[in-house]
């Protein structure tokens, strides 16, 4: 196994570290959905911009570069946080973050944030929040996107409260994804809103599995359940699947 794959099964999942529940996990989920509906290795931050003429859609790293189109990320349903971002001047001066399995103990409440006042339209704390996934072709930086806006944050409590059902259904919980967007009108102006396109789920030992198998991991078999428990995946002849290894796939 490479370094670099060695990095995203360490980090994958807290590496294990966190101590939480099913029901546990999924309760907190709930929560930080019905929040945000109201208010160690590299990490690339993704951001959505998506007013008028500043409309850029996805964007990655300090550069503001566009991801591949066709890039395909496994989310990581533990890295889930919310908190605050404090706006002036169209600036972040003050932020506050947490890990939604621990909102009981670290939480910070709106009440004991500075006064960075007066504001201006626009300013002031949002509530934010967030979530780490891996992008399949280069698992080794984790890459990170928050939000303060009603339309990230609305994305992000949608997914919650999916992966919450799904943990409490006893069903795979950990979504395979693409990122795409939706335009839309308002006031006149041609506005996007960032979406997930979900091309599947799948459990967290399959996860592992397919990030244990470096080179040699394949999308399709972990879409399609090759990578569970106590199955083997034989991997086609060099020859007869010259392409076939980690390939992306568009979104349906």
């Amino acid at each position: 196994m490479s370094d670099e794959n060695k990095g995203a099964v360490a980090s994958f999942m807290g590496g294990g570290a966190l101590s939480i529940g099913k029901a546990e996990m999924a309760a907190a989920l709930n929560e930080s959905a019905q929040a945000g509906g109201t208010g160690s290795g590299d990490v690339d931050y993704l951001s959505f911009s998506g007013q008028g003429a500043n409309y850029k859609g996805w964007t990655i790293g300090r550069d503001k570069v566009a991801p591949e189109p066709d890039a395909i990320y496994i989310l990581d349903p533990k890295s889930a946080i919310e908190g605050w971002i404090t706006w002036k001047g169209g600036a972040p001066v003050e932020k506050h973050s947490w890990s939604v399995y621990e909102r009981k103990t670290q939480a910070v409440p709106q009440s004991q944030l500075v006064d960075h006042g007066p504001y201006a339209d626009g300013d002031g704390p949002q509530f934010s929040m967030g979530i780490s996934m891996l992008d399949i072709d280069a698992p080794g930086n984790k890459i990170e996107f928050s939000s303060s806006s009603k339309s990230g944050r609305n994305v992000l409590a949608d997914l919650n409260k999916e992966i919450a059902k799904r943990i409490m259904g006893d069903e795979p919980f950990v979504p395979i994804i693409t990122l795409t967007s939706e335009k839309f009108v308002a006031h006149g102006k041609t506005n996007g809103k960032p979406k997930f396109g979900f091309e599947g789920w799948v459990t967290e030992e399959e996860v592992m599995a397919f990030l244990a198998a470096g080179d040699d991991g394949d999308l399709e078999d972990l879409l399609t359940g090759k990578y569970a428990a106590g199955e083997e995946v034989v991997e086609e002849p060099e020859e007869a699947a010259p392409a076939k290894r980690r390939a992306r796939r568009s979104a349906a």
